[in-house]
């Protein structure tokens, strides 16, 4: 119930039913609008029906979709009446309600299927129709309409009988009537005239009514009265047809019929043939013939127009062209096989073909003698149209015949030429008009089907009465151009600088230009006649004769170079070039030599191979100073930089031995450092004492020494073995003091079996290298001694570190030996992580110093027994600081501050002075801060007992990932492990 005094008609009162029906409690319903039960389906017929009636104040009864306090979907037929007072106002609505939902559900679902049954009979196409008992129309599908011309919407309610009386008497209405009668199933097949179809039906019978389904048979019908026609026709023209025709049976290959004219080809009867087939009557001269037909017929459906022969009764063998055709007479499939005797047709086309063919071989033989000539041989008619032409026109204008003929040649003149060929041709035509015969030479151009030009040469001739030319072509453009070419050769050769000689096969002088006339101081007239031997030096008469044969028997020699004389004896350095002279037919008739003066040539590359040496010989002693220079720049190994010095000394020198000695500033003796030519072990076990031996000789007077040959020198008994082993008794002998800054450092020595070579370029270059080799050797010293000084110093800063350390120890007593232990675990753990040895260094200086910072902590709290209040913890915690202040002025230091900055942050960021965490805390101070833990539990306290080696490694592992980074502990336990 409902108050109708308020606008939203809120509910005012609902009982148990309705409780149970919506699910809903009375207290979740009163106050409330019934919308509440429809959720978000507001646009409902029903609602808007509720909504009127309200309006208007009547009563309604409607049905809705309702939805469940759950969501579940109910159908709810509401009956609303209006409640009025005693004046007839309405105060209250009440609602019966009554759950329908099966009902719904049950009608929806019948409407689903009506709707798929309607569906489907609209998409046949078949016509289905539903009558009721009096004949009207209550369903009928789009197909059966359409049989009548209607919309299925024109004919639904009407009577069938009323609507289309004409087809009352047919067999369909009437197989409908006995249907609805009897109550059981009729079919028919009638031509309605009123739709002009035929019509199947078949009749089922219905409680209220009948159904039928309806196809329109009407193109099946017309179908079979065609075949009907059709098999009247034929039957007609088998029998009158002037072609033979006969039938098979496929299933069996009987004959079945046979037309007249078969009979009369084939010399049969009837009775002879029906019945039997081809094989029982022998048709087939080849069999194969027969399966080649059948072959055919199965891949293409048919067989046209097939040539084969058949054997006749009487035995002669007849050619026939066969078509064969699959029809169905009778029902049956037979094959249709028409006949075609083409005999006497074959024979006269053959006897034509053969007359053909003799015709043609003439013809043949008569144009290929043509097309043999090379010669263009052609008929020209009026307008210079080619009327015939052979096959050399395509050789000579790269056309074929057929493109020439019914083409005037005019169009293929040369235009320069154009006008004269014309009127050439006219004045033939108009003498071969008053003469018997006329016949001409003349030349013209023509432009070839390629663009470039032929010169032709014609013999034509005119035959009175004839409106033709006769016509002879030769190409004659070889000719033409051997003509120019002589011409512009005898003036290239006459212009050339080089002299070209030419010499027929008896080795005679035949031509001699004017080059040759300046090379070899002969006039033409003078050379001339005489033998090539004219300039040829008596010593190269048989080089001469030789390569002149080679060139008269066709055989290819390269230009060579050799000597000529002019007559006036002198002797002429020349490159030659020899080649065969041909006459027309090929044939070597001659050698023509161009020969060029290459005197100044030669003088040229002498003087520039003597430049590439010297420039090879430069550039190699400037990449070996280079060498030199790299080696003593990047290596601190004197004797790899000497060894490449006294490699240079043999190789740029040229001699067989060299060796360094240095200087051993202590000894005063000078060592053998590098040997090249010696045996090593004689010498480099052995020293020289200053002033002693050649070089302390050269080592004390600072000078250099040559002596040409060291036999002359006296040696002790040593010193002439050594000299003896190595075959240089007699040597040549050089050496050279290694001087830098004025002192003498050591001396190079280089000995030579044979004289020396002392050009400046070769003292310029060994004292070169010698001054390399002293730089080598002060480099060498001065790098040695700054390391030496370098060494002191580190050991200087190691031994003020450690002393720190020691004072540190000392004035924390509870520490005493901390930091040494520490700093070797510590390093040793660094080790294990990885950190390389440079930073190594870093690492044990930061760990020896790690508490320096406590220096700046005072004595009452560094040294207090008790525990530290709280001001005295941060007073404690700022020594980490305090060591950065105290070491960052230090350059050397800066490096090492990671552990004493850093070593008392923990992993979790717990730590201090700056609360680091993770790997943001350098590796070091995590590797120091586990060492460091360590090395206090494990040390004896004022205030407690060292812990044991278990105890300690136990609290480490249980600290990992909060105090302690957990793959330095690892590390650790490993490290611990190992020792």
């Amino acid at each position: 119930m409902t108050d109708a005094l308020q606008d939203d008609q809120p509910i005012v009162y609902v009982n148990p039913a309705f409780e149970r029906l919506s699910g809903y409690s009375a207290a979740e319903l009163l106050g409330r609008n019934c919308r509440i039960l429809q959720g978000h389906d507001h646009d409902q017929p029903g609602v808007r029906e509720i909504r009127q009636a309200i309006e208007q104040q009547q009563q309604v009864t409607i049905t809705l979709r309702n939805y469940r306090k759950d969501g579940t979907l109910f159908y709810n037929e509401l009956t609303l009446n209006p409640v009025r007072d005693a004046t007839g106002t309405v105060t209250r609505f009440v609602g019966f309600q009554n759950d329908v939902t099966a009902r719904e559900e049950a009608r929806l679902h019948e409407a689903q299927l009506h709707g798929q049954l309607t569906s489907t009979l609209g998409r046949m196409t078949d016509g289905f129709i539903s009558f009721d008992q009096h004949l009207n129309y209550t369903y009928l599908n789009a197909a059966a309409a359409s049989i009548a011309g209607k919309r299925p919407e024109e004919l639904t309610g009407h009577n069938l009988l009323t609507t289309f009386p004409e087809i009352e008497d047919s067999a369909v209405v009437q197989a409908i009537q006995r249907a609805r009668d009897t109550g059981s199933c009729h079919e028919a097949v009638s031509h309605l005239e009123v739709f002009g179809r035929w019509i199947e039906a078949t009749v089922y019978p219905a409680e209220d009514g009948v159904s039928v389904f309806t196809r329109d048979v009407t193109e099946q019908r017309q179908a079979q009265e065609e075949q009907r026609a059709s098999e009247e026709r034929f039957a007609s023209v088998f029998e009158a047809a002037p072609m033979a025709i006969v039938v098979a049976r496929i299933s069996d290959h009987h004959y079945i019929d046979v037309n007249p004219e078969f009979l009369r080809v084939s010399g049969y009867s009837r009775e002879e043939m029906i019945g039997r087939t081809p094989h029982d009557l022998k048709f087939w001269v080849d069999p194969l013939e027969f399966e080649d037909v059948g072959r055919i017929l199965r891949e293409q459906g048919k067989v046209l127009s097939h040539e084969v022969q058949f054997r006749l009764k009487s035995g002669m063998v007849a050619d026939t062209v066969v078509s064969v055709v699959p029809v169905t007479i009778g029902g049956e499939a037979c094959l249709l096989t028409l006949v075609r005797d083409i005999t006497s047709e074959k024979r006269a086309h053959q006897q034509l073909e053969e007359s053909e063919a003799r015709y043609r071989q003439v013809a043949a033989e008569l144009q290929r003698t043509l097309d043999l000539s090379l010669d263009m041989i052609t008929i020209i008619g009026p307008r210079a149209t080619v009327i015939s032409v052979n096959a050399a026109c395509e050789r000579l204008l790269g056309h074929t015949p057929e493109e020439l003929i019914g083409r005037s040649l005019l169009e293929l003149v040369h235009p320069d030429d154009l006008i004269a060929t014309h009127a050439e041709g006219a004045g033939m035509m108009q003498k071969g008009k008053a003469e018997q015969q006329v016949a001409t030479v003349y030349q013209n151009r023509y432009l070839h089907k390629d663009g470039h030009t032929v010169w032709l040469e014609w013999n034509a001739m005119v035959i009175p009465d004839h409106p033709q030319i006769y016509c002879v072509a030769r190409d004659i453009t070889g000719r033409k151009a051997a003509e120019e070419d002589q011409a512009f050769l005898a003036a290239i050769v006459q212009a050339s600088h080089a002299a070209v000689v030419g010499v027929v096969l008896d080795g005679t002088i035949r031509s001699w230009n004017g080059a040759a006339e300046q090379l070899y101081g002969y006039s033409a007239t003078e050379a001339i006649g005489q033998a090539l031997t004219l300039v040829t030096p008596p010593e190269l008469y048989a080089e001469s004769v030789a390569n002149f044969k080679k060139v008269t028997q066709d055989e290819r020699i390269e230009p060579f170079e050799t000597v000529r004389v002019a007559k006036d004896g002198r002797r002429i350095s020349v490159s030659t070039t020899a080649s065969p002279v041909r006459d027309t037919a090929g044939q070597v008739i001659g050698v023509a030599t161009i020969t060029h003066d290459i005197g100044a040539r030669l003088a040229a590359e002498q003087e520039i191979l003597t430049l590439n040496t010297d420039l090879r010989q430069q550039l190699r002693h400037i990449t070996g100073l280079r060498a030199i220079d790299q080696s003593i720049a990047s290596s601190a190994n004197l004797n790899l930089t000497l060894s490449l010095v006294v490699d240079h000394l043999c190789e740029q020198l040229g001699v067989d031995a060299a060796s360094t000695l240095v200087l051993n500033p202590d000894t005063l003796a000078l060592e053998y450092t590098a040997l090249r030519g010696f045996s090593p072990a004689n010498l480099q076990s052995s020293g020289v004492k200053v002033g002693f031996a050649l070089a302390g000789q050269v080592a004390l007077s600072g000078q250099p020494l040559h002596l040409p040959d060291l036999s002359t020198v006296r040696f002790s008994p040593d010193e002439q073995n050594l000299l003896r082993h190595d075959d240089f008794t007699s040597a040549a002998y050089y050496a050279v003091p290694l001087i830098t800054r004025g002192k003498v450092v050591g001396v190079i020595e280089v000995l030579h079996r044979q004289a020396l070579p002392l050009s400046p370029l070769w003292l310029e270059l060994l004292g070169t290298l010698a001054s390399q080799a002293a730089i080598a050797v002060e480099n060498i010293q001065l790098f040695t001694e700054l390391e030496r000084k370098n060494l002191e110093l580190r050991l200087a800063y190691d031994e003020t570190i450690e002393g720190w350390a020691r004072a540190l120890d000392l004035r924390d007593e509870e520490t005493e030996g901390h930091s040494r232990r520490v700093t070797e675990m510590t390093v040793a753990l660094c080790q294990q992580l990885g950190v390389s040895s440079e930073k190594l260094v870093n690492v044990r200086r930061g760990a020896l110093l790690h508490d320096i910072g406590k220096m700046g902590v005072p004595d009452a709290i560094l040294l207090k027994p008790g525990k530290l209040t709280d001001e005295e913890w941060v007073e404690m915690k700022k020594h980490p600081r305090h060591a950065v202040e105290l070491l960052s002025p230090i350059r050397f230091l800066r490096s090492a501050l990671d552990i004493p900055e850093y070593h008392h942050e923990k992993w979790d960021g717990s730590g201090y002075p700056l609360g680091l965490k993770g790997e943001v805390i350098p590796l070091t101070a995590r590797a120091f801060a586990v060492v460091d833990v360590y090395d206090a539990l494990t040390s004896d306290r004022p205030y407690r007992m060292a812990w044991t080696r278990e105890k300690a490694l136990e609290h480490i592992q249980a600290s990992a990932g909060s105090h302690f980074d957990p793959h330095v502990v690892q590390a650790f336990l490993t490290l611990l492990e190992d020792r």
